[in-house]
């Protein structure tokens, strides 16, 4: 299974493409079909972080096709890359969100060749998502983005723990260097709400912000004042004692 894309004045690339799934049984089987019938992947890693639904069964159909990951509990989706990471073996990774639906042969293709030809260091795949006209804030916190194995391989130890806050982080680590925003316009993410009850809903994404306002409070220490600093720290505290009360 898989190609080795070629370029003029370049050498051959393998490309891994890595899902990190928790509690994605709607949407995880048809991602998976979409990849392996684009034909370009040399293997395809499924890390399901703990799943409490049926993630797992949902494409064991796949395997041998793909490498399947299971963790016993949730490790959190930075811990679950991290791993996909570790076990892929491609000079080129194709990171995709779980929840996308909509996507397509050509959007994989529109991603993954200005990093295979050397064009870009990371692609960031824009699917449609919460805007307010051409506001958009949430582009470049994208789960589909693709960049070459051995930018994040000395990195992995410091990524394992970063949850939620691993976009901002690989955000940082490209910071200089040649990233392409690729727009996918008919790809979108299927919202918390639309996958899990209000409660869970809610934890979720209080975990979220939690984790990237940590991650955003350590990766731009340096560009954030003393005071704002302390005000962003106390509100991550905050949030901690909320998540307390919330799985009491």
């Amino acid at each position: 299974m898989g190609i080795a894309y070629t370029n003029e004045g370049t050498m051959k690339s393998s490309i891994s493409v890595i899902i990190a799934a928790y509690n994605e049984e709607r949407t995880l089987s048809s991602i998976v079909e979409i990849v392996l019938a684009w034909g370009k992947a040399k293997e395809i890693i499924i890390v399901d972080d703990g799943s409490t639904d049926q993630t797992t069964k949902s494409v064991r159909q796949f395997v041998p096709r793909i490498h399947l990951i299971r963790h016993t509990q949730n490790s959190g989706k930075a811990s679950a890359m991290a791993d996909g990471i570790r076990k892929c073996s491609g000079d080129v990774i194709v990171f995709l969100d779980a929840d996308t639906v909509g996507l397509t042969h050509r959007d994989l293709d529109r991603m993954a060749d200005p990093v295979v030809s050397g064009a870009a260091d990371m692609v960031l795949g824009a699917a449609r998502f919460w805007s307010a006209g051409k506001f958009e804030p949430f582009n470049n916190l994208t789960g589909q983005r693709v960049l070459r194995r051995e930018t994040v391989v000395p990195v992995l130890e410091k990524i394992q723990h970063l949850g939620y806050g691993i976009e901002l982080f690989l955000n940082k680590l490209y910071d200089g260097k040649r990233v392409v925003t690729v727009r996918l316009p008919h790809v979108f993410i299927l919202g918390k709400l639309e996958k899990q009850s209000l409660p869970d809903a809610l934890l979720s994404y209080v975990k979220e912000i939690r984790e990237l306002l940590s991650q955003l409070v350590t990766q731009y220490a340096d560009e954030i004042g003393p005071h704002a600093k302390h005000i962003f720290r106390e509100i991550i505290r905050y949030i901690g004692r909320m998540l307390d009360a919330l799985t009491a």
